[in-house]
């Protein structure tokens, strides 16, 4: 346990300024992670200040955990305890933008949507599209290694990270990476930290490289009155030469939450599939007739989103769940992640589990990429928590058979203490105990929140 938390808080303010370390449940409630309040809440303005702080409270003992746009704060185990957050909302500024050469280096604080504003005045994108892009921070992007439906075209997190800055649990500060494409040498240490959750350390420094933005961008979404008649569209579409950015399934609750921000009549039981294309008008336009030609000819109806459109429709495809269950605490949100072609069983199983719960089931596949979200929602049936946990373990076992994994990524804190946030450790866990360990041996770095307890 840190030392007297008035202490605490004393060196800490002298570090960042009385005004910047707030004390006090009606000011740190909001800070909470799965009902675990923080005793202190500090806001470090530089880098340094940030090592000056995790050094503060390492010496003390204090765990602690950052803090960005709390947009993955679901993630994870709940913490066994938390005596200080460090909110990284200061670190907002663009530290070197190289528009020549596509890269731009900046704070972890910088929230995502910001940068893209930025990028845009030169015609530039980080193509990375996670939900909540308005409040997701660079720190968190990376951290939490967050995508969206981009993902089947351009990859994750770590196909764009050049190098970042971290201060490891003692306040030691260093770099990975570097700031150019061409980087030799060494170990990369870039991947350590991507999805290390802040148990490793805090990332208070990213550098990514980027593309130019497309030309043109247009979709097409299909809706389809039976399931396998969706994914025979998938499939086909896969095997083709057709190159979408996206290409996400969507359930009939899925279309139905999503029909009036696109302006269509959703048919009862229909479920969709959406395409984003993006290139030069000739390639796009030639897409969008292929696609509308597999979609039809595969019993689908077809609905066109054209290039006024698109921005709009796939700004509502990625945060469909965001939208429907941000307030709602009792809201259970699932990662599941199979093989390709293992997708389609899993999302009927995942419909299934809402099905046999009494819970209202929103399901989203990134078709192409193995990954489906699946979100419950209590409905007007009281369901027993036994019987939601006894759901959830079988889904995941499914998802084990068929060489995949479930995370937990919202869940409520009662029912995160039945069942792992994680699931069983896989292969790999020694060597991630022993990294734990090397980095942070007093466990003081987002403890009890990773994988294994880590």
């Amino acid at each position: 346990m840190h030392a007297d938390l008035g202490i605490l808080r004393g060196q800490l303010e002298a570090i960042v300024g009385g005004a910047q370390v707030a004390a006090g449940i009606d000011q740190t409630a909001l800070f909470a992670v799965d009902g675990v309040i923080p005793e202190l809440v500090v806001r470090p303005g530089t880098q340094e200040e940030v090592a000056q702080v995790v050094a503060t409270c390492y010496a003390a003992g204090a765990a602690m955990l950052p803090w960005g746009g709390g947009t993955a704060m679901g993630l994870g185990n709940p913490p066994p305890r938390v005596e200080v957050m460090i909110h990284l909302d200061r670190l907002d500024r663009i530290v070197e933008w190289d528009p020549a050469n596509l890269c731009v280096t900046a704070e972890a604080g910088l929230r995502l949507g910001a940068l893209q504003e930025i990028l845009a005045r030169d015609k530039a994108i980080l193509p990375l599209d996670p939900p909540a892009s308005h409040r997701l921070t660079l720190g968190g992007l990376v951290a939490a290694n967050q995508s969206g439906p981009g993902r089947l075209l351009y990859g994750t997190v770590r196909d764009w990270l050049l190098g970042m800055r971290v201060v490891l649990p003692d306040g030691e500060r260093i770099h990975c990476g570097g700031r150019v494409i061409k980087n030799v040498s060494g170990y990369d240490m870039n991947k350590l930290f991507i999805r290390s959750l802040g148990t490793l350390g805090i990332v208070t420094e990213v550098t990514f490289k980027l593309l130019p933005m497309p030309t043109v961008r247009a979709g097409v979404m299909g809706l389809f009155p039976e399931l396998t008649q969706a994914w025979t569209a998938v499939k086909q579409a896969l095997e083709s030469f057709l190159l979408p950015e996206a290409l996400d399934f969507l359930n009939p609750a899925a279309v139905t939450l999503l029909a009036p921000a696109l302006g269509f009549q959703a048919t009862a039981g229909s479920c969709g599939l959406a395409v984003a294309l993006a290139g030069s008008p000739e390639t796009v336009e030639r897409q969008v007739h292929d696609f509308t030609a597999l979609f039809r000819d595969g019993g689908g109806t077809v609905i066109p989103l054209p290039t006024e459109r698109t921005s709009q429709a796939w700004e509502a495809i990625r945060n469909l769940l965001e939208r429907a269950s941000a307030s709602n605490p009792a809201r259970i949100l699932c990662k599941i992640a199979v093989p390709i072609g293992r997708t389609g069983d899993l999302v009927a199983a995942a419909g299934r589990v809402g099905q046999n719960c009494g819970l209202q089931a929103t399901v989203v596949a990134h078709a192409g990429s193995g990954v489906i979200w699946a979100l419950y929602l209590p409905g007007s049936e009281v369901v027993p928590e036994e019987r939601v946990v006894q759901a959830l373990e079988g889904l995941r076992g499914k998802a084990v058979v068929a060489e995949g994994t479930l995370v937990l990524q919202n869940a409520p804190p009662a029912l995160k203490r039945r069942v792992d946030a994680w699931g069983a450790p896989g292969d790999g866990f020694d060597v991630m105990r022993r990294l734990k360990l090397e980095f942070d041996p007093r466990g003081l770095c987002n403890p009890g929140r990773f994988v294994g307890g880590i």
